[in-house]
């Protein structure tokens, strides 16, 4: 994707001129004064993949990162045994976190009592590994990934990693093109761009919005921070995580010192399901973002009516069409065999109905997804718990 436009956030995209290792030095000389971490959510199913053996085996040799803290979740005293022979390879940078052993479950119901942390997903994963690196302060820029990447290599953290430590951008966000065969990315294309474009049209010219609608993919889980922000921030516990990100950084940091950046020609990872009403899939996650989104929009002082929501979703089904019509051709120039029409606007008509379960949601929940507290005020309302949690996982190395 290798154009000059310039974005409202600060876009960097991957020009064909190989420049990997030169950055790779930089890097690497730059990580002396600023330690870097990674962290990467993961299920005992994910971390035991090949998908992370290969993840694992790159890390292994990537000399800038100091530590790789893997947030194991929902994952049982054998699997957390079978999981620390699978991260052997990462050596001493290997720090195995496991969030359902007993003593840290009893530190997190402790804050959970106090201050509610919502139900248990991605966001909560995230969140406990926060805890534990802003309590041990080994590092000072982490970024984050997926534990699912197919198309993984050490560029992707070369790249990310360079915004943020070598030019000092507070916050940097990956985006990328998913395909193979056919366009997928379906929640992103067919949901989440119409979806703003929606808002936009009827809301008219938010700032807020302008800023969300300008990432190029803004559910990308890849990521990269200062510690000092990570301590300041709140996000969903839910599939809402992204968006919730995203929102909190538009809080925290003037846009100019924000930027994406372009990580890979291509990507892929696991494929989620559309889903049912019973069933978790991409039928929640659409709904999940839609309510983060409509809780960030009030707390901006707009009213969000019966008609507004009537509106929205005769608007997103009319762009969403749209859309499918430009990627039915795109994928004809590129021969994407594998596309397939119905498919895409089963996807559209699942992705509205899910605007329904998100409008019933958010009435019922007034401030949207539920947003974990971020660590600084947990750490002033139960002194000590920081390094109570702290504790509790590392009695687990």
């Amino acid at each position: 994707m290798s154009d000059f436009h310039l974005n409202y956030v600060p876009t960097f995209t991957l020009l064909q001129k190989n420049s990997l290792a030169s950055l790779e030095a930089r890097l690497l000389q730059a990580s002396a004064r600023i330690p870097v971490g990674v962290v990467i959510p993961a299920l005992y199913s994910d971390l035991a993949s090949p998908a992370m053996k290969h993840i694992i085996e790159e890390l292994a040799q990537m000399e800038f990162i100091q530590r790789v803290y893997i947030s194991l979740d929902r994952a049982d005293e054998q699997d957390f045994r079978q999981a620390r022979a699978i991260v052997a390879p990462l050596a001493e940078k290997s720090c195995l976190l496991w969030n359902d052993n007993p003593q840290v479950q009893e530190v997190i119901q402790k804050i959970d009592n106090l201050l509610p942390l919502g139900p248990r997903g991605k966001g909560r994963a995230v969140w406990t590994a926060l805890g534990y690196i802003l309590t041990k302060k080994e590092v000072a820029v982490l970024a984050f990934h997926d534990a699912d990447i197919l198309t993984y290599d050490r560029s992707f953290l070369v790249r990310l990693l360079y915004t943020v430590v070598q030019l000092r951008y507070q916050f940097a966000k990956g985006f990328y093109a998913r395909y193979d065969d056919r366009l997928f990315g379906r929640v992103v294309r067919l949901f989440y761009f119409p979806f703003v474009r929606s808002l936009r049209e009827i809301l008219g010219n938010l700032d807020f919005l302008e800023y969300m609608a300008d990432f190029r993919y803004p559910l990308a889980g890849e990521f990269a921070m200062f510690t000092s922000l990570a301590r300041e921030m709140q996000f969903p516990s839910d599939w809402g995580i992204e968006v919730g990100i995203l929102s909190e950084v538009y809080r925290l940091v003037r846009v100019p010192r924000i930027c994406q950046v372009e990580l890979t020609g291509r990507y892929d990872h696991k494929h989620q399901q559309l889903g049912t009403e019973n069933q978790p899939g991409l039928q929640k996650m659409v709904a999940d973002i839609a309510r983060t989104f409509f809780a960030q929009i009030s707390a901006q002082g707009t009213v969000l009516s019966y008609e507004f929501f009537r509106a929205l979703k005769l608007t997103y089904i009319t762009h969403a069409r749209s859309a499918v019509v430009v990627y039915e051709a795109l994928a004809e120039m590129h021969d994407l065999t594998a596309y397939d029409l119905h498919r895409e606007l089963t996807a559209v008509e699942t992705f509205a109905h899910a605007l329904d379960r998100a409008f019933d949601d958010f009435h019922q929940y007034l401030f949207g997804s539920p947003l974990i507290p971020e660590w600084r005020r947990i750490e002033v309302a139960l002194d000590g718990i920081m390094e109570e949690l702290t504790e509790a996982l590392d009695n687990l190395l």
